[in-house]
């Protein structure tokens, strides 16, 4: 006798090899599209990195002192004058003026990484080598009179390497930190040595 359609069973049979294979199909899909976000997110944390590490790049060849550090915050001189030794130049190239001055702050509540200078770069107001640089900050800062960039974030930690806290012995600084998992988990090393690191007149 001819038997039309199926069975129950094999219905069922049928329907399991089904979901079976499906499953199988979502899994790869799901793997090979979790690869892609992970190639993803580490591809945009090294170039993130790269942009912040050939911005602070830029301030290590040009800076003539780490002015002061801590874990947290790094003050750094940037004369703007080039050095010619005649007694008017050297007097103002040794001058540590207020737009000669930059800060990086690591602010661990937001994950940031941020570089502070004077909004006003005509501002030539004098300071001694041995102000208070992380106050001198706090009040630029609440007078509003400092523009902060955002150098990278997404930081899950970072902290600067205090190898010296004094600016006339202390010739690099080094920031280390870590992206989070979702900005791709990259380590950081960024800093250096000052190639042209000078003393300040009033160092011993």
């Amino acid at each position: 006798m001819k038997r039309n359609g199926f069975t129950v069973i094999e219905l069922l049979i049928a329907s399991v090899i089904t979901s079976m294979v499906a499953a199988a199909v979502i899994s790869t899909m799901k793997a090979v599209t979790g690869s892609m976000e992970q190639q993803d997110l580490a591809a945009d944390a090294m170039a993130r990195a790269a942009r912040a590490e050939a911005r602070i790049a830029d301030h290590v060849n040009r800076a003539r002192l780490v002015l002061a550090q801590d874990a947290d915050e790094v003050a750094l001189w940037l004369p703007t004058e080039p050095f010619t030794s005649s007694a008017t130049n050297t007097r103002d190239y040794d001058a540590i003026n207020a737009n000669e001055l930059a800060w990086y702050v690591m602010d661990a509540s937001t994950g940031n990484l941020t570089l502070k200078y004077l909004t006003n770069r005509s501002d030539r107001t004098t300071y001694g080598l041995s102000t208070n640089w992380s106050s001198l900050r706090t009040t630029l800062q609440m007078q509003q009179k400092l523009t902060s960039v955002c150098v990278i974030e997404g930081l899950a930690a970072g902290h600067f390497r205090v190898e010296d806290a004094d600016p006339c012995s202390s010739g690099r600084f080094t920031f280390d930190g870590a992206m989070t998992d979702a900005r791709g988990g990259l380590a950081l090393q960024l800093g250096g040595p000052l190639p042209n690191r000078q003393r300040h007149p009033d160092c011993p």
